[in-house]
């Protein structure tokens, strides 16, 4: 039986990829948000502040 393939995700951070696993938990998270608003800033959403 075959292995699934692996995905390893490197993001660009001041002209370096780094490898997104070793970033902090918090910096995930961060980096996560910023993705996800982005994206959905394409599809005409904004995020909502309390």
């Amino acid at each position: 039986m075959r292995e699934p393939p692996k995905i390893i995700n490197y993001i660009e951070i001041d002209g370096k990829e780094v490898l997104f696993n070793d970033l902090s938990e918090e910096q995930r998270r961060q980096i996560s948000q910023v993705l996800l608003d982005n994206f959905m800033d394409g599809l005409g959403y904004k995020r909502r502040t309390a």
